[in-house]
């Protein structure tokens, strides 16, 4: 990542991607940190602050039980209602179709 110099100490706006690059550059062991800080405008609160975001975003994503993929989500009762009650209604049709079979089976044989 290029370095933003910031000659005037003005606010800088970084993106995302740009104050993870810092972070990670920070993280590299006998960094010079207050010199990274520096080059980009931030001070030592700013690193502070992304390491605990960073803790935290980690122990979110770790935390979460079950398999990745689509989240849960919640269905009007209306909607669980009919769902369920075409559930019956096709097991019963089944269940029907199965009795049926079994004494077309037993007529043959």
């Amino acid at each position: 990542m290029e370095p933003i110099t910031n000659p005037k100490k003005e606010c800088i706006k970084l993106t995302p991607e740009q104050l993870y690059e810092v972070y990670l550059e920070c993280n590299v062991p006998g960094a010079p940190v207050k010199a990274i800080l520096e080059r980009y405008g931030l001070s030592p609160w700013d690193l502070v602050s992304m390491r605990k975001k960073a803790k935290a975003a980690v122990i979110e994503a770790l935390s979460r039980t079950g398999k990745p993929g689509r989240k849960q989500q919640t269905i009007p009762v209306e909607r669980y209602q009919k769902v369920s009650k075409e559930l019956e209604e096709t097991k019963d049709a089944l269940a029907a179709v199965g009795h049926e079979l079994a004494l077309l089976k037993k007529r043959t044989s």
